[in-house]
């Protein structure tokens, strides 16, 4: 038996992280891991599913960030059959975490870093497997496809399964609002958090998912759905305000605080927008269910504004 269970791991609150549980039989696979705090709710699902821990073969992480990856160290020590599975990059990350670690501190805080993550555990080298652009991996009747997928970060990766026809995301393909995880119209947006977003790599990414022919896709954030060419769509729009309030950004003069100021306070009409065009009435949530993410996009939209600037007076 072939199956694809979403956990949800109430990371902030319900339906905001998915971990996505792989089932072969008596076998098991994670999809991205979330956090510590999250590894009772994996545990039950295993024992919902008649799987010990022992029979987990793969922890796989799209990337490094922490609501992806945060819980892996914790889940490898309680799953010690498991292996990581990862881009090299990110790999390396959860190998040595500790600047990585200090990056998400610099960002969000000592004191809200250990309420989100808690302790991160570094990961034996021993129990890595890195995987290149295209390579595959069968396991039991299904077929992985690993791709190497830019623009969120450097270091990430999208996964085709065989069996479902779906494509597990992480944040290449956008946070997702379907009917799975709230009522309303489906709603995709681009994710542009710090440090890595580049909106041309992102666009090619969505493009090359979509010449895969898969039915389904698996984001993290949140929960599967089958409309790939309707979500492809908002995302790609997304990219395109993003992209705009990054130039005008680096064209401000402005840095550091203000400099986020200003694209978050951009990001916010834009998404407003977004939401009215896609089907959400005027009046409507005005995109609270993105107030967080709108913060972090806000952080590597500035972020990537100063890259471009000092690109251009050095060139």
């Amino acid at each position: 038996m072939s199956s694809v269970v979403t956990i949800d791991c109430h990371y902030l609150d319900a339906h905001r992280a998915a971990v996505y549980l792989l089932i072969e039989g008596n076998r098991a696979a994670f999809v991205d891991n979330n956090t510590v705090f999250a590894l009772p709710h994996l545990l039950k699902a295993l024992k919902e599913h008649d799987i010990p821990p022992e029979n987990v073969d793969y922890a796989i992480v799209t990337h490094a960030h922490m609501d992806h990856a945060g819980g892996t160290g914790a889940l490898l020590e309680v799953c010690p059959n498991a292996l990581l599975v990862a881009h090299p990059k990110a790999a390396r990350h959860l190998i040595q975490p500790e600047r990585l670690v200090e990056g998400v501190k610099a960002v969000y805080g000592a004191e809200a870093f250990r309420a989100l993550y808690g302790n991160i555990a570094p990961i034996d080298p021993a129990r890595t497997k890195v995987v290149a652009d295209g390579e595959t991996l069968r396991w039991g009747d299904r077929t992985l496809h690993f791709l190497h997928t830019l623009g969120h970060a450097s270091h990430h990766i999208c996964i085709h399964d065989s069996a479902s026809n779906g494509i597990f995301t992480g944040d290449a393909f956008g946070l997702a609002r379907t009917e799975y995880s709230r009522p309303g119209p489906a709603v995709h947006i681009c994710t542009s958090a710090p440090t890595d977003f580049d909106a041309a790599e992102a666009r090619k990414t969505v493009h090359r998912l979509m010449d895969l022919g898969a039915k389904r896709v698996y984001p993290t954030h949140y929960g599967p759905y089958d409309d790939l060419e309707g979500a492809a769509e908002q995302v790609l729009d997304s990219l395109d305000w993003s992209e705009a309030i990054q130039r005008d950004a680096s064209d401000t003069g402005l840095s550091g605080a203000a400099l986020v100021a200003y694209c978050e306070e951009r990001i916010a009409k834009a998404v407003r927008r977004h939401l009215e065009n896609w089907g959400e009435a005027p009046g409507g949530e005005d995109g609270a269910w993105l107030a967080g993410d709108r913060q972090v996009s806000a952080m590597g939209l500035a972020y990537a504004a100063e890259r471009s600037r000092r690109k251009s007076q050095n060139p």
